[in-house]
């Protein structure tokens, strides 16, 4: 499904943060603070993009941890007015992608138990289920632990330029 305009995937600065932590507001029981944001924006190991329509309007973000060999994702939502047009996938599109360049083997979040749309977006991105972190949310509320691992290429101690022999 196409979101019918373009999007740009930009860094996440403190002027977006009144536009993001509306999409939190409406997406979350539980929303993150304006001061866990702006934390996660001082982190040298967190980053944190939103998509911005062509009208330049904040329409979703993701926040993510790249620490070593390992992506933990953190926070990935999208406006309501604009959910199932494509730009969540887009989203955890580019955090697979930044983490691949990376060279991250693995990719790991959690997400609310109930969240059926999310979990299946997750499987269609190759994500397994892991785990399950009980209470995690709240009383109740169950987290489902997803991973993705990616194939590691082979370690060779022949040299490049004798291999391309």
């Amino acid at each position: 499904m196409s979101h019918g305009f373009d999007l740009r995937f930009e860094p996440m600065c403190e002027e977006d943060l009144g536009a993001v932590l509306e999409i939190e507001r409406q997406s979350f029981a539980e929303p993150w603070s304006v001061g866990l944001f702006r934390h996660e924006l001082r982190l040298p190991f967190s980053r944190c993009l939103v998509a911005r329509s062509e009208w330049g309007s904040v329409v979703g973000y993701v926040c993510w941890w790249l620490v070593g060999d390992e992506v933990h994702l953190l926070n990935l939502a999208v406006h309501p007015q604009h959910r199932r047009c494509g730009i969540g996938r887009s989203l955890l599109g580019v955090v697979l992608d930044c983490a691949r360049q990376a060279g991250a083997r693995l990719v790991t979040l959690e997400v609310h138990h109930d969240n059926q749309a999310a979990q299946a977006l997750y499987l269609a991105f190759g994500f397994v289920q892991t785990g399950l972190r009980r209470n995690y949310y709240a009383p109740g509320k169950h987290a489902v632990v997803m991973t993705c691992y990616f194939p590691q290429a082979e370690k060779s101690t022949e040299s490049p330029a004798r291999r391309a022999t």
